[in-house]
C-alpha cells in the first residue's frame, strides 16, 4: 500500500524572516524545491488581520490566494491547498470568484480546506458574527456551491441574496475543487460527512482547547476512533469515503518517518502535513531535502 501523501506547510511561525518569505521570486523558489523534493503539496494560512497577541508565534501570513497563485506559477504537479480559509472573513460570491480563479491558473490544483474559525477579535475586526459562526459556515458552503457551477444564482432568502448573478470562469475540476473542512469536533466532521469531500482534523493537546476553542486530540489512536466515526457517517450519505488530511503527533525522527507514515495511513489518513522550517529559504529548503531523502524521494 502507498504512504499517504504529503503536503508542506508555508512557513509563517515567527521565526521565520517576513522579509525573506513575503518576496516572490522566494516564494516560487520555495514552491519550486517542494516540488522538485517529491512532495505532493503545498499548504497555506489564512489570517488577514490577527490581534498583536497571536504574533509572537507567527502570523506572518500573505492572502492566501495570492500566496498560492505565486507558487502556481513556479509549479506545475503539487496540489496548492488552503489550510484554512475561515468562512466567515468573506462574502461567499467573493470567495467562490477566488477559488475558481485559482483553479483556472492553476490548471486545476486547488483544494479547498476550509473552517468555521477561532479567533473572536479578527471575527470583530471584520465585522463578521463570531457567535453565529458555525451557521454562517453552512450558509456559505451552500452559496459557494452555487455560485461555483457557473450557473445564475438566483437566491432570494436566507443570509445571501442574489438577483441573478453569475460566476464565471468556473473551476477546471469539477462539479468544484476538493472542499476539506477543517477542526476537531463533531460538528465540523459532521459538516465533512454531509457536505464537503475532506476532513481536516489536527493534532490538539488540552493545553491549547481553551486557545483554539476546538477539542484535543493527542494520539494516532484517538485519530483512527473518530476516522472510523467519521467514514461512517460519510457512508451513510451514499457518497465517496472522505479524503482525511492530518498532522503529525509529535516529532519524529527523520529515520522513523516512513515507518511512522505507514503508521498513519493505516489509521486512515490520506494525506500529512510536515513542517520544513527556517529563517531563510536556503535553510527551509535544506530541511526539504533532507525530509526527501529520508523518505527515499
Amino acid at each position: 500500500m502507498t504512504l499517504p501523501k504529503l503536503m508542506v506547510v508555508l512557513p509563517f511561525e515567527a521565526s521565520a524572516d517576513p522579509a525573506t518569505w513575503t518576496q516572490g521570486a522566494a516564494l516560487g523558489s520555495w514552491a519550486a524545491a517542494v516540488e522538485e523534493a517529491g512532495f505532493d503539496g503545498i499548504s497555506v494560512t489564512d489570517h488577514p488581520f490577527p490581534t498583536t497577541s497571536w504574533l509572537p508565534t507567527g502570523h506572518h501570513a500573505l492572502d492566501p490566494f495570492v500566496a498560492l497563485a505565486t507558487m502556481a506559477s513556479a509549479t506545475q504537479r503539487v496540489r496548492l491547498i488552503t489550510d484554512v480559509l475561515v468562512a466567515g472573513y468573506r462574502n461567499p460570491y467573493l470567495l467562490a470568484k477566488s477559488i475558481a480563479s485559482l483553479d483556472v491558473v492553476s490548471g486545476g490544483r486547488l483544494c479547498v480546506g476550509i473552517a468555521s474559525g477561532y479567533q473572536r477579535g479578527e471575527f470583530e475586526a471584520l465585522g463578521a458574527s463570531f457567535e453565529n459562526r458555525g451557521a454562517r459556515f453552512d450558509a456559505c458552503l451552500d452559496a459557494v456551491y452555487r455560485a461555483l457551477t457557473g450557473q445564475e444564482v438566483v437566491e432570494v432568502a436566507g443570509p445571501f441574496p442574489a438577483p441573478g448573478n453569475v460566476c464565471r470562469p468556473i473551476p477546471i475540476q469539477r462539479p468544484r475543487p476538493p472542499f476539506w473542512i477543517g477542526g476537531n469536533s463533531t460538528a465540523a466532521m459532521r459538516r465533512a460527512a454531509k457536505k464537503a469531500d475532506g476532513w481536516m482534523p489536527f493534532p490538539q493537546p488540552r493545553a491549547r482547547v481553551a486557545t483554539s476553542l476546538s477539542p484535543a486530540l493527542g494520539s494516532l489512536a484517538a485519530l483512527a476512533e473518530r476516522i472510523d466515526e467519521a467514514q461512517k457517517l460519510r457512508l451513510a450519505t451514499g457518497l465517496a469515503p472522505l479524503t482525511i488530511c492530518s498532522g503529525l503527533f509529535g516529532r519524529i525522527a527523520d529515520s522513523q518517518l516512513a515507518r511512522s507514515l505507514g503508521e498513519y495511513r493505516d489509521a486512515g489518513v490520506d494525506w500529512v502535513r510536515v513542517l520544513a522550517p527556517g529563517a531563510d529559504i536556503t535553510t527551509s529548503i535544506q530541511r526539504l531535502k533532507e525530509l526527501a531523502d529520508a523518505l527515499g524521494h
